[in-house]
This record gives structure tokens, C-alpha cells and sequence, in this order.
């Protein structure tokens, strides 16, 4: 029961955040939405800090299998399916990245709660160790820095048009990668979790 309830706060405190913004959201306007006490809430969280922070957290994890797809990958189709991986997950996490987009002065300032040491330098190495030459490695970081930039350049687009982005970027990696382009099936049809089908 007290993991519900902290997923709760969790639901609830997002819906805040995104809504109105991390500053302009208090403990008490998180309480009253729940239906608690301050006290209640005190007891999972004992500050706003704290809950952003606990949604902050499956940054890690997300990251983490990012870097691992990257670093399994076999060859240049290899490196497009690990990007291609990483362009789905941003779509099931697209109230993650609306929650980001929202706050991101908050996110600069927690930045110590996401735990990027060594991955800058793993990327590198697995880079290295799969290109054969400099420009296929040129290729890798540029594929690379047009999906994992593009919350940052078109934060907007790629919550209003998540299918679409998704779709153009993987054409657009494809591209960069040198690789021909994959033919659409149905069953390759993005779709964002939870959308009507039709």
C-alpha cells in the first residue's frame, strides 16, 4: 500500500509540475490534489526537492540501457538499432520528457541525481572500437547527436508529434549512417503506447 501511495504522489506531482512548473508548485497544492495532509505526505517525501528528484530517477535507468544497446552494437545496422531503441523509449516516457521540457532550470539544477560518470567516455570507446576508419566514426557521434540532441533543439515537436519524429529520425540516422532505407511494414509503425489504434 505505501508503494501505491508514493506512486500516487509521484502521478500527482508530475501533473503539477508539467502543469504549472516545479517553482510555482507547493507541498501543500500536491497534498490538497491527493487529498492528504502535508503530515501524510511528509512521510514519503520530506520535500519537493526529494519528489523531483524520484522522478528524475528513471533517467538513470534509461540511460544506462541506452548505453548498454550502444555498446552491443554490431556494425552500423547494429548502431541504428540501438538508436532506434532509444527513439521508442523516448516514446513511452514522452510525460518524462513534457515533465523535463517543463522544468528545465529545475533539471540543471539537480543535475548530481543522474549518474552520467564514465558513460561520455564508454560511448567513445565503443565508438572507436566499432568504426573502422574516422568517418565511420564521424558517422556513429553525428547519428548520435541528432537523436540524443533533439529534446534539447525541438523539445516542442517532439511532444506534439512523437510518431512523426520518431519516424523522420530514424530515416534521418539511417542516412547519416550511410545505410539504405528499411521499408515500412505495419508491423514497424510506431505507435505511441496508450494511443487509440485505427
Amino acid at each position: 500500500m505505501s508503494g501505491d501511495t508514493r506512486e500516487r504522489i509521484l502521478a500527482v506531482a508530475t501533473e503539477l509540475f508539467t502543469e504549472q512548473g516545479y517553482d510555482a508548485t507547493s507541498l501543500r497544492q500536491i497534498a490538497d490534489r491527493l487529498g492528504f495532509t502535508k503530515a501524510a505526505l511528509y512521510y514519503h517525501f520530506q520535500s519537493k526537492e526529494q519528489i523531483f528528484t524520484a522522478l528524475l530517477e528513471p533517467a538513470n535507468a534509461l540511460l544506462a540501457g541506452f548505453i548498454d544497446h550502444l555498446e552491443s552494437a554490431d556494425g552500423l545496422e547494429g548502431w541504428a538499432a540501438a538508436l532506434d531503441w532509444i527513439m521508442v523509449a523516448m516514446l513511452e516516457h514522452l510525460d518524462f520528457f513534457k515533465l523535463t521540457q517543463r522544468n528545465r532550470q529545475a533539471v540543471a539544477e539537480l543535475e548530481e541525481s543522474f549518474e552520467h560518470a564514465g558513460m561520455h567516455e564508454r560511448v567513445i570507446a565503443a565508438i572507436r572500437e566499432k568504426a573502422a576508419d574516422v568517418p565511420t566514426q564521424i558517422r556513429m557521434i553525428a547519428a548520435l547527436g541528432a537523436v540524443t540532441a533533439f529534446d534539447d533543439w525541438a523539445p516542442d515537436l517532439l511532444t506534439a508529434e512523437p510518431e512523426l519524429v520518431v519516424a523522420e529520425l530514424r530515416a534521418t540516422t539511417r542516412d547519416i549512417l550511410g545505410l539504405p532505407k528499411k521499408r515500412r511494414s505495419r508491423a514497424a509503425t510506431v505507435k505511441v503506447p496508450g494511443a487509440p489504434d485505427g
